[in-house]
């Protein structure tokens, strides 16, 4: 698919297939492609879990009275670590595989800790930052492949991480359900989008 057919034909649909199920291996690759997503000092703050099993959608239902989640092949719980640039992430390694010296490293963790997320609302801004472009990234992936999707912003929070065992210094930033739309329904009409001159001001 090209590009702008990508940005064209993804929507957020409304009713997924229930007799449609999402190969796994499509799944993979979809986030494979995905977590190419750009995040603060490339430290990928984090996690999905993929919930597919019918006992872990009612569970998930439970927090999130939506259709879509009972209905989709799989509702992806993607979670922002509000303390990810801790030294305990293996992305520092890698940075020192590459010749970041350990000075430098504790440098940035030290500039993280007191300059950039010294509070919780910073912590968990730049969790959902991250997650949120990462997010993005998997919608427009799994278009690319002919794969439908859904962001879901509505749920309890706090049900959820009890539910699935999230820790607490860790956010839900957003419910994703994938799969592929129900063609016996109807999707609305695209809405009218904002053009450049109402949302951007050059100066």
């Amino acid at each position: 698919m090209k590009f702008k057919e990508v940005f064209t034909k993804r929507r957020s649909v409304n009713f997924f297939n229930p007799n449609k199920q999402l190969d796994l291996k499509l799944f993979e690759e979809i986030i494979n492609e995905a977590i190419l997503s750009p995040s603060a000092f490339n430290l990928q703050p984090w996690e999905i879990i993929a919930v597919k099993s019918s006992e872990a959608k009612e569970k998930l239902f439970t927090a999130c009275s939506q259709p879509k989640i009972l209905e989709a092949p799989m509702t992806l719980i993607l979670i922002g670590d509000t303390f990810g640039y801790g030294r305990d992430n293996p992305m520092w390694n890698t940075k020192i595989e590459l010749g970041m010296s350990e000075e430098k490293v504790n440098s940035v963790i030290q500039m993280c800790e007191t300059i950039l997320y010294p509070t919780e609302v910073k912590r968990n801004a730049m969790a959902v930052r991250d997650v949120s472009l990462l997010a993005m990234c998997i919608m427009l992936c799994a278009k690319n492949l002919g794969v439908d999707t859904h962001p879901m912003i509505g749920f309890s929070e706090e049900k959820i991480k009890e539910l699935f065992n999230i820790d607490e210094s860790k956010t839900v930033v957003m419910l994703l359900s994938i799969g592929y739309f129900d063609e016996s329904k109807t999707l609305l009409p695209r809405e009218r989008r904002l053009k450049f001159n109402e949302i951007c001001k050059i100066v």
